[in-house]
């Protein structure tokens, strides 16, 4: 397996491509929430080796054709600001950029929308991103935020949007075997098989596939659609990430 470069270059390149909107899925149309079940199951995974969940994240962005003018953006501010009433308004704005961000905390997890305009030498460039994000884990208190995502991205995008799922959580005893070993093992429990891997002192890093869903992210020589991190932090303690089909925060 191949050396990769360091990862939070890596995780910084993956992030760069995915807001810009070059990232290709090779999953369709998504039925559902088919592309939330990757959280659920790796919090059951989380659970069955004695890790415990820190955060969870759920990401999804949709590019906006229609909105090419300061026009059309506050036009479609108004629009979101009465949709969703529950949530605090901010606008950014300077030469270059327009960033409208609506906030809603429930009691467990959060909500934010955000539209966002950037200007290029052709024409404007205008998201819509979304993203929720809780603290720890519990099935009870999922299933209402899943039912609160689906409910809101079904209100905001215009086709049914592929969530990228991340979630990070902490081993406190002795991992034996060390991390490359319980990278591997983990990995198995998610039907997985590497494909890319990054090995550092204190560091493991593997990119990997797995049948277990149909996201994928086309790339050189293999399709991925899964990425696990490990890093041993002081006192003893190993912190876990997943995300899929990237992970999505610094690790």
């Amino acid at each position: 397996m191949k050396k990769q470069a360091h990862p939070f270059i890596f995780f910084m390149a993956l992030l760069f491509i995915m807001i810009i909107g070059t990232c290709r899925y090779s999953s369709g149309e998504a039925a559902g929430n088919e592309s939330l079940r990757p959280l659920r199951t790796a919090a059951h995974i989380f659970q069955n080796n004695g890790i415990e969940t820190k955060q969870w994240t759920v990401y999804t962005r949709e590019y906006s054709r229609q909105i090419q003018n300061d026009a059309a953006f506050f036009k479609k501010l108004d629009e979101l600001k009465r949709e969703n009433r529950a949530f605090r308004w901010a606008l950014e704005e300077n030469h270059h950029m327009k960033k409208a961000t609506g906030i809603y905390k429930h009691p467990f997890f959060q909500e934010k929308i955000q539209l966002i305009m950037t200007a290029t030498k052709d024409k404007p460039q205008t998201y819509i991103l979304y993203e929720a994000k809780g603290q720890h884990w519990s099935e009870k208190k999922w299933e209402e935020a899943e039912k609160a995502i689906e409910r809101t991205s079904k209100q905001l995008f215009v086709k049914q949007p592929t969530f990228f799922t991340c979630m990070n959580g902490e081993f406190s005893g002795n991992m034996k075997g060390g991390l490359f070993h319980n990278a591997l093992h983990l990995l198995r429990e998610f039907q997985a098989t590497p494909v890319e891997s990054l090995r550092e002192d204190s560091l493991v890093s593997l990119s990997a596939y797995t049948e277990q869903w149909e996201n994928i992210l086309p790339t050189n020589d293999h399709p991925m659609n899964i990425q696990l991190a490990l890093r041993e932090r002081l006192g003893g303690k190993t912190s876990i990430v997943v995300g899929t089909p990237i992970i999505t925060i610094e690790y």
